[in-house]
């Protein structure tokens, strides 16, 4: 494969000619609103010396992350490649001693990652999806978001204090998109950050909520902040380290259990049968903040003869009505509740490499995993299945990025191709050049 770093060239062959399924050009792709959006990021450089603008220096940063960049180094080898006319695009000024538009250096990279207000990023890019997600949304009415929460450590990640780094964030269930993230101050753990993170979610007053919340957050403050906030349910589980809850709420359910299921789900799939089996009962006079139900839920797994191979159950509590969420409705928010794990964590830690990354300077390590969160979000909002592959193609052509970073809705767009990498979501959505 040939390789020219021309000015006017990728060192990708045809990687500034790449178009759609149409024929449409990806240069022309409009990537307006998340470059408005990078540039809400606070500037922290002094006007003396600065030679690329913030914007520009984080939107080639989303280009690696979206090729599958894991640190600093990677993320200007990809740098190096992008086409011209995709540096253009993406901001870069034009240097006319070298009759090219420059990319940013290693060093620039590094002093903008660990010295940018990695808050601020968090709470714009995260205030960001959910706008997105919202377009989506406001079609179908009444809008109820399901936020599953977590906290995940940056095991390569290590403070001077010699404590690692702990981010605690937020997920939509549904979209799979990270709409909040705080990082745990040492010395603390994750339930202490509940109320800083659902404040940076970013929902509206009269939009609907429920948090789905693992049994670390079963306490009573968690259960009162969330459970008294206009609009806002929680279901958390619960563990026997809260023995007086659990047995309380044992009692409730033992008499049903001999019983037929309120809820009955079942999945055939790698060769085994699962089957969720849910049971409610109202909470009476459990003494829970907010609390109105107590469920049940019994997990089995068999073989395809019938063969029994495991099975486990778990008890939680909601603040929910039974007129407002269902039997049907616990056992589903609690089984996707850990989609922010298998879609989110799992895919820093495997396509990122996040725990064996040893960036730990400044700002660096909540940076790069705000800048992962965008660009997993902007392969969701492309219903791409796999990641892994999706960031492959875009490492094998950088202009293939805009089409992932292009997210102006209108129905006049079409797909970039039927068989591209990952994409099946129909014709219409989250596109930005015309047919």
């Amino acid at each position: 494969m040939p390789f020219c770093h021309h000015a006017c060239c990728s060192s990708i062959r045809d990687a500034g000619a790449t178009r759609g399924k149409q024929g449409e050009d990806l240069r022309d792709a409009d990537i307006s609103g998340l470059m408005e959006m990078l540039a809400e990021v606070p500037e922290f450089r002094g006007a003396q010396g600065r030679e690329y603008a913030l914007s520009f220096i984080l939107a080639v940063c989303i280009v690696a992350t979206l090729a599958g960049a894991k640190n600093y180094r990677e993320i200007a080898t990809v740098a190096a490649g992008i086409p011209q006319s995709q540096l253009r695009l993406l901001g870069a000024g034009f240097y006319h001693f070298g009759n090219c538009y420059r990319h940013p250096r290693r060093t620039s990279i590094w002093t903008v990652l660990t010295h940018v207000d990695a808050a601020a990023l968090d709470r714009i890019t995260g205030t960001w999806l959910l706008a997105q997600a919202r377009k989506y949304r406001d079609e179908g009415g009444e809008i109820k978001w399901v936020i599953a929460i977590d906290g995940k450590v940056m095991r390569g990640a290590w403070t001077d204090e010699n404590d690692q780094v702990t981010l605690f964030s937020a997920m939509l269930q549904e979209e799979a998109l990270t709409i909040a993230q705080v990082r745990v101050p040492e010395g603390t753990n994750e339930t202490t950050q509940v109320k800083a993170l659902v404040k940076e979610t970013g929902i509206r007053d009269g939009e609907k909520a429920l948090a789905t919340l693992d049994a670390a957050h079963c306490n009573k403050e968690t259960a009162k902040f969330i459970g008294g906030k206009p609009g806002w349910d929680y279901l958390i589980t619960v563990k026997t380290d809260k023995p007086a809850l659990y047995r309380k709420a044992a009692e409730k359910l033992r008499q049903l259990l001999g019983g037929t299921p309120d809820d009955v789900m079942t999945d055939r799939s790698h060769g085994v049968i699962k089957t969720w089996s849910c049971w409610t009962a109202e909470s009476g006079e459990i003494n829970f903040p907010h609390i109105s139900q107590v469920a049940y839920i019994c997990r089995e797994v068999c073989g395809l003869a019938g063969e029994k191979i495991s099975k486990d159950t778990v008890i939680l509590v909601t603040s929910a009505a039974r007129e407002e969420m269902s039997a049907a409705d616990i056992s589903k928010h609690t089984r996707e509740h850990w989609g922010i794990e298998n879609k989110s964590h799992y895919i820093r830690d495997t396509v990122f490499r996040e725990d064996h990354n040893q960036s730990w300077k400044g700002n660096g390590p909540r940076a790069l995993a705000s800048l992962r969160n965008l660009a997993t979000g902007l392969f969701r909002m492309k219903d791409v299945n796999s990641i892994k592959e999706a960031t492959e193609m875009v490492h094998l052509d950088r202009m293939l990025a805009l089409h992932y970073m292009a997210t102006v809705r209108d129905n006049r767009y079409a797909v970039l191709s039927a068989n591209g990498p990952g994409c099946r979501r129909p014709a219409g959505v989250f596109l930005s050049w015309p047919v």
